[in-house]
Order: structure tokens, then C-alpha cells, then sequence
């Protein structure tokens, strides 16, 4: 889980909201993304997703949640065209794409497709 929490926060990159499209695009980019965040997290630890009520499966959804609504503000808060929030859009994409075991690893590079998003500047 924690590997997992890094991956979130290196999420924590830039970009703001202007056409109600975009908006939207980015909205579910980064929803399919926590998603994937919330089932590698679960995966992980040997949970059953399914399994709401386990107090470590509510743990997770918690953290994933609250790391997830950070990065969408951060994105909503610096993005100010509609190009940013296509690099925006792929950025967050690519990194759904990754496997579990990829989002696991410590000191995997980022994804090229976030070059220039600050949070993502640390491994390339």
C-alpha cells in the first residue's frame, strides 16, 4: 500500500479547467485512474474489492479518495488551456495503463507522457 501511495502522489502534478469538454475528458481520466489506483491497492494487499466492509478495504478506499481529490484539484488549479489538459488527459491516461506491479515499483521512471508536470519531474 505504501508503493501505492507514492504512485498516488506522484500524481500530484499540474493543470486547470476552462471548456466544460475537457473538463469532463480530464474528470474521467482521473477517475478510471483512481479506480485502477484503488484496485492495485486492494490486489496488493490480498483483498477481495468486493469485500466493503473489511476495515482495511474501507482504509484504502479512504486514501485512494482522499489522494485522488488533491490530484484533481491540483489539475483543475494550474491547467490553463485546452493543450495542458490534453497532456493533462494523456499523462493521467498513461499511467492507468500501467500494470500493478509497475504502480508498485519505488523508483519506476514517469511516464512520458507527463514530462513537464512537476510531481512527475522526480524519476525521469
Amino acid at each position: 500500500m505504501k508503493n501505492l501511495c507514492l504512485a498516488a502522489s506522484l500524481l500530484l502534478a499540474s493543470s486547470s479547467v476552462a471548456t466544460a469538454g475537457m473538463t469532463s475528458d480530464l474528470n474521467a481520466a482521473i477517475a478510471n485512474m483512481c479506480e485502477k489506483l484503488k484496485a492495485c491497492a486492494f490486489e496488493q494487499m490480498g483483498i477481495d474489492a468486493s469485500s466493503k466492509q473489511h476495515p482495511t478495504a474501507t482504509a484504502i478506499n479512504n486514501s485512494v479518495n482522499q489522494a485522488c481529490a488533491v490530484i484533481k484539484a491540483d489539475f483543475a488549479s494550474e491547467a490553463t488551456s485546452n493543450t495542458q489538459k490534453r497532456q493533462a488527459i494523456a499523462c493521467v491516461s498513461s499511467v492507468t495503463r500501467k500494470t500493478c506491479g509497475e504502480l508498485s515499483q519505488p523508483n519506476a521512471k514517469s511516464p512520458k507522457a507527463c514530462k513537464g508536470f512537476q510531481s512527475f519531474n522526480r524519476a525521469n
